[in-house]
């Protein structure tokens, strides 16, 4: 048996792992963010790896801003747990969005739709 075991489970990220949510301003619809949880090493914790989220920002004309990783303590996935995301780097659409999480079913059709792949993150 391996020295480094695997994360502890840890519901709360659940939503993430390939999950979805719909974006908006001011109640409009405004485009997408899709996650997807992994498992990293790190040298402050030898022995048991971690939990991490990835998420790509999609807009409405089909493009997509890098991915970024969110690690503990959860600063992105708190802002979504809390229903609102705010981006960066994505120029005029910089700023803070409205942030609906899909359920488990819709999230897999509307990521079928979208054509989001593990190329994303």
């Amino acid at each position: 048996m391996g020295l480094v075991k695997p994360p502890r489970a840890d519901p709360s990220i659940d939503p993430f792992v390939d999950g979805l949510g719909v974006l908006s301003r001011e109640g409009l619809p405004a485009g997408y963010v899709a996650t997807t949880v992994g498992e990293f090493w790190s040298p402050s914790r030898p022995f048991r790896k971690q939990w991490w989220v990835w998420y790509v920002v999609i807009w409405p004309d089909g493009t997509r801003e890098p991915s970024t990783e969110d690690y503990p303590p959860w600063s992105a996935v708190a802002e979504m747990r809390n229903g609102y995301l705010d981006v960066q780097g994505a120029g005029a659409r910089d700023g803070r969005y409205d942030v609906s999480l899909l359920d488990a079913d819709e999230a897999v059709a509307e990521r079928m739709r979208l054509g989001v792949s593990t190329r994303d993150f």
